[in-house]
């Protein structure tokens, strides 16, 4: 191991996976039976199927970094929650350079909850496809994205969530940052399927466009075929607000420092829900040393009220 990667590591319970297969870390499988913290650090070359089983009754904290992602890869990840069991899942996920392709299904059974919290940052194209499966009662998910390309690229994100049972939950609030040509296609379809009843399906997205030539479009989708049960969804876009820019640089800010300062309150949902969360400062450094030569300044700022508070 590295010097780098133990450093991100420090003290935790981790495992390190190459292409999906355990190099090293506390544990054999991600097979999950027990709680426990664990971060789990991504090396990838080639396409990966991974699965994490959290099994009955269990209670997992999993942050994931995927620290050294190269181009032209297809990232297949399955989840499954099994009864009773919980999951809070804190992911960063980057890749190094060119075309990334990510595809996440999230399985819930009896009384089963994620959290489930990302920030994406990719490099170059993309495209992201998850799909939320909620197949019996009392299965819960809290799903909340921060999109942010300064690319030049398209990326494309498609998420789905189907409750295919009566008596579930879910939350889904998006967050979209475009800058730099950049353009973001955001997807989001929900289906309540016909018998399940006293289902509850919520879905948000807001999109922030910093430049002229960026473009960001949220495309919401509700297929209900029960009565008794509430759906709802949302998206807005715009740019930022002339005036507030003046307002701020009239006391002395420079146009950069006012941007960055409008968009921490833009992606605040975000931080302000990640009270708890707590990944070494190493993270951080690694996570910025891949982006630092195409990512707005506010990057800096944004992580670190997300993992500090600060």
């Amino acid at each position: 191991m590295t010097k780098e990667l133990e450093s991100i590591i420090g003290n935790s319970e981790y495992i390190v996976l190459k292409n999906g297969e355990i190099l090293e870390g506390s544990l054999e499988s991600l097979d999950f039976s027990k709680s426990v913290e664990l971060k789990l650090i991504h090396i990838i070359d080639k396409n990966v199927d991974l699965n994490i089983n959290i099994k009955e009754g269990s209670n997992v904290h999993l942050e994931e970094v995927f620290y050294d992602v190269k181009e032209d890869v297809t990232i297949n990840l399955n989840i499954n929650c099994l009864k009773d069991s919980y999951l809070k899942y804190l992911s960063f996920k980057t890749n190094n350079s060119g075309k990334i392709c990510v595809n996440v299904n999230i399985s819930l059974y009896e009384n089963a909850y994620i959290e489930n919290k990302n920030i994406t940052s990719f490099l170059g194209e993309a495209e992201y496809k998850q799909n939320i499966c909620l197949e019996e009662k009392n299965s819960r998910i809290e799903s909340m994205d921060v999109v942010i390309n300064n690319s030049g690229k398209v990326q494309k994100f498609n998420l789905d969530t189907y409750h295919n049972v009566g008596d579930s939950f879910s939350t889904m609030k998006n967050f979209c940052i475009s800058k730099n040509e950049s353009v973001i296609y955001m997807n989001t379809n929900g289906k309540i399927t016909k018998g399940s009843a006293k289902s509850d399906l919520s879905q948000k997205t807001k999109g922030l466009i910093l430049d002229e030539a960026s473009q960001i479009s949220a495309n919401p989708l509700l297929l209900i075929d029960e009565y008794d049960c509430l759906a709802s969804h949302g998206a807005s876009i715009g740019a930022i607000d002339e005036e507030e820019l003046y307002y701020l640089m009239s006391r002395g800010l420079t146009r950069s420092d006012s941007e960055r300062l409008i968009v921490e309150g833009f992606v605040y949902p975000f931080t302000s829900e990640l009270k708890d969360e707590k990944i070494r400062k190493k993270i951080l450094e690694v996570f910025y040393e891949k982006v630092k030569e195409v990512f707005y300044p506010f990057i800096i700022t944004l992580f670190n009220r997300v993992i500090f508070r600060v």
